[in-house]
């Protein structure tokens, strides 16, 4: 029977575990979200930036060889795109981002 104390230990080592692996993500973000500031300084467009990370995706989804209109036909038929550009714009890489997801992990 494991003790109270070995018990407790266990749980301290899992929030640790936890708490770390919370701040690698966090690290993570941060670093993509600088990155993203420097494209919007370097650029000044939202839609200059746009551009690129869809190119970038674009690169991505062919390398797996993807059919990028059959993601967004299929994000169309979920209802998840938008009338208006903008949202249309994300909404799509939104869909990509997540099929890309979806065949990198399993």
């Amino acid at each position: 029977m494991i003790s109270d104390s070995e018990s407790e230990a266990d749980i301290n080592s899992g929030i640790q575990r936890t708490l770390i692996s919370i701040n690698d993500i966090t690290l993570k973000i941060k670093k993509e979200l600088n990155m993203i500031d420097e494209l919007v300084k370097e650029n000044g467009l939202l839609q200059t930036v746009v551009g690129t990370a869809n190119e970038t995706l674009s690169k991505k989804v062919h390398e797996m060889g993807m059919n990028v209109a059959e993601i967004i036909d299929e994000g169309r038929r979920n209802d998840r795109l938008e009338s208006n550009f903008l949202d249309s714009v994300m909404s799509n890489n939104i869909v990509v981002t997540e099929k890309l997801l979806e065949y990198m992990n399993p």
